[in-house]
């Protein structure tokens, strides 16, 4: 059986775990946090960062990087397609889910789970309000490119 070792609150977990139950794959989740750097992990995927998929039955290398394990799912599952549509509509599927992993990512949700997460779990520190407060203005321009997708288009 597939093994998916994530953090619960990282996004690209997230998407992951999505994928996998719309698709219908059976798995069983490991939790990993990932400032442990257990040496196990880092055997597995040595930039220490989840989501990696592992199933030692199939003979299958671990999966490393979420893009990566979508991307394997969706060409090995005969279950209804996640990215369909033309090759262009594809591709803009492919630039939005790779802006979302980039550039919000960057400015928002790195930020905002380093100052309230990693802080306190990791280091034992308090958060920085000022790191918050820029975090939260960058989601407000993101947000606002959101707005202007959906009012050109009825899908993001």
């Amino acid at each position: 059986m597939w093994q998916l070792y994530q953090f619960p609150l990282c996004p690209f977990s997230r998407k992951v775990r999505l994928l996998l139950g719309e698709k219908g794959v059976g798995y069983e989740l490991v939790r990993e946090s990932p400032w442990d750097r257990r040496d196990e992990f880092m055997d597995m995927n040595p930039a220490g960062q989840t989501p990696v998929m592992v199933d030692a039955s199939r003979g299958v290398a671990p999966l490393i990087d979420s893009m990566a394990i979508c991307e394997f799912f969706e060409e090995t599952v005969e279950k209804a397609a996640m990215i369909n549509g033309t090759a262009t509509n594809r591709a803009e599927i492919r630039r939005l889910v790779t802006w979302f992993d980039t550039h919000f990512y960057r400015d928002v949700t790195g930020p905002l789970l380093h100052e309230r997460m990693v802080k306190r779990l990791a280091h034992r520190t308090a958060p920085d309000a000022k790191g918050l407060r820029e975090a939260m203005k960058a989601a407000v321009g993101h947000l606002d490119y959101m707005d202007y997708l959906l009012d050109h288009r009825n899908w993001l």
